[in-house]
């Protein structure tokens, strides 16, 4: 169980909450979002901003309340998604709020409760201007779309960036104003804008404070928007992206290697022709992915150790697939390279392009 640092124990100053700006993204939103937002106002929340994305005429009425009690509503004519909802209520913060400490975003369907949306913003105050998650424990009574999408796509980010989070889906994050110019021109529009947003932070070496909030689900989450097949594709491609140039540099080694082991039949010269792709995995992953931009030699050395280590294990394992299991040469290299390829990519993260040396 996650535990506030001592360092964001101490309360902020008494005056730092009317500083903070809380943004929710609303699409047909639970009757309980004027209450929530009348609650946050009241505990000291300077400016309480919802976006109307393109919601129902009958729910008119909702966000006229809310306008009457001092919320700023802006209004989308249709539903453009939950990406771009937060991009317009940045886009008005930044234009009409330049004093802000920062911005909370949480959602509208009633899950975040006005202590946890509190603790995020007591939390952003006392960071340091680093982003803040609202982060659930997942424990007890969890629907089990929830648990489980949570799980896998924990794992696979953290495999991706190499940070460890306990929640990567929550919507309760807490962002220095610093940061919403950049998040602005990120892609996305949909649910999966808030994971690049969460990529982008942690790929730029800014791992988020992580606070624990309360695990809430209303009716087993039915008011949920979030579609499990379709927007966690959306979500899984985010992440896929970082591995892009891992499959294109994939993608030439097979070449090479196909086109001189046709030529030539000699499995060790071959495996050495497809280490050609090397200076393309090389050059995307300094530039692109890991955005490393400390000196070439020293993370050059270090990069082609790993390729002579990595092509020694290809050479060894495809030998013994093909000439001691029976096995066709190219499938054995398409399920050794997998394989290495999934090894490569973490070292590379972890140890050659270093994250002290990224920007």
């Amino acid at each position: 169980m996650l535990s506030m640092p001592m360092s964001l124990q101490i309360p902020p100053e008494p005056d730092s909450l009317r500083r903070i700006a809380v943004l929710i993204p609303a699409w047909q939103p639970a009757p309980i979002l004027p209450t929530l937002a009348e609650a946050l106002r009241a505990a000291g929340i300077g400016h309480v901003l919802v976006v109307d994305d393109g919601s129902d005429p009958d729910l008119q009425p909702l966000f006229d309340q809310l306008a009457r009690t001092g919320v700023t509503v802006l209004r989308h004519a249709v539903n453009l998604g939950k990406g771009r909802a937060l991009k317009t209520g940045f886009n008005h913060l930044l234009l009409h709020r330049p004093d802000l400490l920062g911005v909370v975003t949480a959602d509208a369907d009633g899950q975040h409760t006005v202590e946890d949306i509190l603790s995020v913003a007591r939390a952003l105050v006392l960071s340091a201007g680093r982003p803040v998650l609202g982060v659930r424990a997942f424990s007890g009574d969890v629907p089990f779309r929830s648990r489980l999408g949570n799980t896998l796509t924990r794992s696979i980010f953290t495999f991706v960036t190499g940070v460890r989070l306990a929640d990567t889906q929550t919507g309760l994050r807490g962002l220095p104003p610093t940061a919403l110019s950049g998040l602005m021109t990120l892609d996305g529009e949909r649910y999966e804008y808030e994971m690049t947003v969460l990529a982008h932070l942690c790929r730029d070496g800014s791992k988020p404070l992580q606070v624990p909030i309360r695990t809430v689900y209303i009716d087993a989450n039915r008011s949920s928007h979030f579609n499990p097949v379709w927007d966690s594709m959306r979500i899984y491609f985010v992440l896929a992206r970082f591995y892009l140039s891992s499959l294109l540099a994939a993608a030439v080694d097979f070449a090479g290697f196909s086109i001189a082991f046709a030529a030539t039949q000699n499995l060790a010269v071959s495996v050495a022709t497809g280490r050609l792709s090397s200076l393309v995995n090389f050059t995307l992953n300094r530039r692109f992915v890991f955005r490393n931009r400390g000196p070439v030699t020293a993370a050059i050395w270090r990069y082609y150790a790993l390729v002579a280590v990595i092509a020694c294990l290809s050479y060894g394992l495809i030998y013994a697939l093909t000439y001691r299991l029976g096995w066709n040469v190219f499938l054995a290299k398409v399920l050794v390279e997998s394989a290495l390829s999934l090894v490569s990519f973490s070292i590379q993260r972890t140890f050659i392009f270093r994250r002290s040396e990224a920007v």
